[in-house]
């Protein structure tokens, strides 16, 4: 989880009162953050990465004055109208289609708030961008180009310009990828595409390559005054989020904010959108859920503590959620943060009434005695994700299974339920390729199979697979290992030659409705990056 280091002397000046180094702590916590440590000068806190809008002492400040009562309730910001214009090409919409941008005018900076801006943009690159994957945000000093902006994709070697930290070296897109520090480190993202995407002004000037590096020619400085923000992505959600945290915070210094028109091919749409949004919550809900009996005026208050807007409306409230919030999914968040403002030292601490006496799941039983014996024969267990992908679970491994594919997945790399285990331990013996050998990995986990007579029904299965890498790793070998979990899991069974997709012909083997093992296939070996012999076995669990 994010931590990061607040001034005090910083966090009053946002506050707008002098508050003492010991209420901050106490409230901080109240939040619902871990305070690391704190003294006169600093406090250090660990948020939860559900609240992005914390991370900075600008969006900390806003939630104390809120929560300390010194200005609750919603705390709404204004834009001015489009100071500037950008105009999405076609080319960039399958790579990199959705931005946002924002002007900012009256600005002061100072060496501290240079850094503190670097550090929020970092902040929310890893809580709403994924390490740069979903959002990456460019700040620009404005006075140095020119608008109206265009926003496209272009070739490799098309286009040149200084990239930032790199005076007087002019470089190619291409070559930023491969010798820029920034570019080689976040090159996956866009290196898959025969064109990446660049932002420049009407002069044909670059402001950047997201989500790779800023132009030298916009570099931030102390003597900086005006700003020019723009944040690409590939979930236009989280753009939109992080560039309202941004914006909400540049607002706290008082800053003037306007507003860019994004001309996209088919549509124009001015951002950033500072406006609320309106949800119903149930008084009677959210009192059966927290067991409290809270009126409709006691309600609204424990929101205003948090920062909401909110107006009694007939059995409920009528809650207006900040621009910033970018974690309010569902009802439960309100009635968290309604949790939240009441205090949670305020609940009344009861006994349950019911004695339980907890129980191991009889299925978990095997599931016990398997891993039991792999852990005996030497191995050494990994869990993994049940999310996989086509190319993992499939495409490399050689196999066509039917999966169960995730509606709205958060990455290329969770697109699918996994069917099978083995594709798991290869991508773990892939990480720790550099590792010393033998290795010898187990996961005793769960598989989703689709029913083949019927598509949309699924079955999950619960199975152990085990994998041995080393020079010379052999069928007898992983043979042995089969044999023994078998004897130990007191199952039975003949064991008959198999052809199978991921193994070597000839070097596999089953016991029908059991499992199989074998040599794993040199192709697959080669998919997976691994550059010794490898045996492996599932087992299904019953």
């Amino acid at each position: 989880m994010p931590v990061i280091e607040l001034s005090v002397k910083e966090l009053n000046v946002f506050i707008g009162e002098e508050v003492g180094v010991e209420r901050l702590v106490s409230s901080i916590t109240r939040m619902g953050a871990d305070v690391e440590s704190a003294d006169e000068k600093t406090i250090t806190v660990e948020f939860f990465p559900d609240r992005p809008d914390l991370l900075s002492v600008e969006g900390t400040a806003r939630a104390l004055r809120a929560f300390l009562g010194i200005a609750p309730g919603l705390k709404t910001y204004s834009l001015n109208p489009a100071a500037a214009e950008l105009t999405v090409d076609t080319s960039i919409l399958p790579i990199r289609g959705h931005i946002e941008c924002l002007v900012v005018k009256d600005v002061r900076l100072d060496e501290d708030m240079l850094k503190g801006l670097m550090e929020m943009q970092e902040d929310l690159h890893w809580a709403l961008g994924r390490n740069r994957k979903k959002v990456a945000i460019g700040v620009h000093d404005s006075s140095k180009i020119t608008p109206p902006y265009t926003y496209r994709a272009a070739a490799p070697e098309e286009i040149r310009f200084e990239p930032l930290g790199m005076p007087g070296q002019e470089m190619s897109l291409g070559e930023i990828l491969k010798k820029h520090p920034k570019g080689v480190e976040y090159a996956p993202i866009i290196d898959c595409f025969n064109k990446y995407p660049v932002i420049l002004d009407s002069k044909a000037d670059v402001l950047s390559l997201p989500p790779i590096i800023n132009g030298e020619l916009t570099k931030l400085t102390v003597d900086t005054t005006q700003i020019f923000v723009e944040m690409t992505g590939t979930d236009a959600r989280a753009v939109r989020y992080a560039m309202n945290i941004l914006a909400a915070a540049f607002a706290e210094h008082e800053w003037k904010l306007s507003k860019v028109k994004v001309k996209y091919p088919k549509a124009v749409v001015e951002t950033p959108d500072l406006s609320p949004v309106q949800r119903k919550l149930s008084v009677d809900y959210t009192n059966m859920m927290l067991g409290l009996s809270l009126t409709p005026g006691e309600m609204k208050v424990c929101l205003e503590k948090k920062g909401y807007g909110a107006v009694e409306d007939g059995d409920g409230l009528t809650v207006s959620v900040p621009a910033y919030r970018s974690d309010i999914l569902h009802d439960i968040d309100l009635v968290e943060d309604v949790a939240i403002g009441y205090g949670f030292d305020m609940f009344e601490t009861v006994l349950p009434s019911l004695s339980t006496t907890g129980a191991r799941l009889p299925e978990e039983s095997i599931v016990r005695k398997a891993r039991r014996a792999m852990l005996g024969l030497g191995f050494t267990e990994v869990m993994t994700l049940m999310l996989s992908n086509e190319d993992a679970n499939n495409e490399r491994m050689g196999t066509s299974d039917s999966a169960v594919k995730v509606q709205n997945p958060i990455s290329i790399e969770h697109t699918i339920i996994r069917t099978h285990l083995l594709p798991s331990l290869l991508e773990v013996l892939y990480i720790n390729r550099h590792r010393e050998l033998p290795q010898q990995i187990f996961e005793a986990g769960d598989v989703l199979k689709l029913d083949p007579n019927e598509e949309t029904s699924a079955r999950s299965e619960k199975r152990l697979a085990g994998c041995i890498v080393h020079a010379k790793a052999n069928f007898s070998e992983i043979k042995s290992v089969f044999n023994a979990v078998l004897r130990d899991l007191e199952i039975y069974g003949e064991i008959e030659p198999l052809e199978h997709p991921s193994f070597i012909p000839g070097r596999c083997a089953q016991v029908e409705g059991v499992g199989y093992f074998g040599e794993l296939h040199p192709q697959v070996l080669t998919n997976f990056e691994l550059e010794y012999p490898a045996v492996a076995l599932e087992i299904i669990l019953k």
